[in-house]
């Protein structure tokens, strides 16, 4: 055994004096490219236009309340809570996304091109089935399409070499 007890041995041992205990050397990062730095902006454009969407359902939507026999002020209260719920949800879902991607992690990219994908599919299946009811366009209609622009646009960035090249 060594006489000196912070000695780095192949087993192991204690960590040497003032170094962290289980500190892991992190290489350090590549630098961020303007793809990504373009991504993180329409992750930030897609959670706009996603409250957008919201904010013209909530509008739109007193109207589906009017035949409720517990009267109006209920339906006002249920839509303002989904509302705040919904809005919170989906803050959630764009961190798992946004903060990862600042960090450069590769995950939160996966997961970026897993929501837009699934996003993008909601979008155009809600467009269908509002096209095919013969009640008329909804408001709806013109924030799902620039949603799916976004959702499109997103996608296309996220499939840039250079975006790649800054993830770790």
């Amino acid at each position: 055994m060594s006489q000196h007890p912070y000695e780095p041995r192949g087993h192991g041992g204690p960590p040497p004096p003032g170094a962290p205990p289980y500190a892991k050397v992190r290489p350090p990062r590549p630098p961020a490219t303007p793809d990504l730095r373009l991504l993180l902006r329409l992750t930030v454009a897609s959670f706009g236009v996603a409250l957008l969407g919201s904010a013209v359902g909530f509008l739109a939507a007193p109207e589906q309340y009017t035949g409720l026999t517990a009267g109006p002020a209920f339906g006002t209260i249920v839509l303002v809570v989904s509302l705040l719920f919904g809005f919170g949800f989906t803050a959630g879902l764009y961190a798992l996304v946004y903060f990862p991607l600042r960090e450069q992690r590769q995950w939160g990219w996966i997961l970026g091109i897993v929501f837009a994908s699934m996003a993008l599919l909601t979008t155009l299946a809600n467009a269908v089935l509002v096209l095919a009811v013969p009640l008329g366009a909804s408001p709806g209609l013109v924030t799902g399409a620039l949603k799916a622009a976004v959702d499109v646009a997103w996608l296309v960035v996220a499939a840039r070499p250079g975006v790649r090249a800054a993830l770790r």
